[in-house]
């Protein structure tokens, strides 16, 4: 910890900052009947760029991630499915941000607007009608993540940002569905809203 210090805005004449996001926890992400469509931890899947400039910060995000989980519907539950699920999921979006200490950029609040491209496919088992299905599905949607971050300097011109607050993901979905035991399949459209708490950590270069 001794190697850390905050940041206290000495670096006045470097403005911008690149780097990758490191960690991306999300829990409680989905119901525990179904499986979630992103994982509970991510690990390096994107790319971070930030303008600062005195107290108001422009920022830039692209991430992409691929996740396989199975699931189980909890005992006693006599509708319940099981299946697995295999997701692609693509986001980029830009966001601002605010620091809150009038001459020092150590803590700030943010927002950050994404667009998310997700592609899935994978099987649902079970419930009364005796489900035996694989399906495919297609999302475009829109994320919007919100809340407090902390920009801590490491050594030179690296920095590490970790951030906490909440994502509202809002989906239209195209779902189609292939009975394997009847062949029939089935198609459908929905909306799909999803709001989650999100803890991230970035590190950047600072030039």
């Amino acid at each position: 910890m001794f190697l850390f210090k905050i940041s206290n805005g000495q670096d006045t004449i470097r403005h911008y900052e690149f780097g990758s996001t490191l960690v991306t926890f999300n829990p409680i992400i989905s119901p525990d009947y179904f499986a979630p469509d992103r994982p509970d931890i991510e690990l390096i899947n994107g790319l971070f760029f930030r303008y600062s400039k005195k107290r108001l910060g422009l920022r830039a995000l692209l991430s992409y991630s691929e996740n396989y989980k199975s699931y189980n519907s909890p005992s006693g539950w006599s509708d319940g499915f099981s299946g697995d699920l295999n997701n692609k999921d693509f986001r980029i979006g830009l966001g601002g941000q605010f620091s809150i200490p009038k001459h020092k950029d150590w803590l700030y609040t943010f927002i950050d607007l994404s667009y998310r491209n997700l592609f899935s496919t994978g099987h649902r088992y079970g419930g009364i009608s005796g489900s035996n299905d694989k399906f495919t599905k297609t999302a475009n949607g829109l994320d919007s993540f919100f809340g407090l971050g902390f920009k801590i300097k490491t050594f030179r011109n690296i920095y590490l940002s970790p951030e906490s607050g909440y994502n509202i993901c809002y989906k239209l979905v195209t779902s189609k569905s292939t009975s394997m035991t009847f062949g029939q399949t089935q198609k459908s459209n929905y909306t799909e809203t999803i709001g989650n708490p999100y803890l991230k950590l970035h590190l950047s270069a600072k030039f």
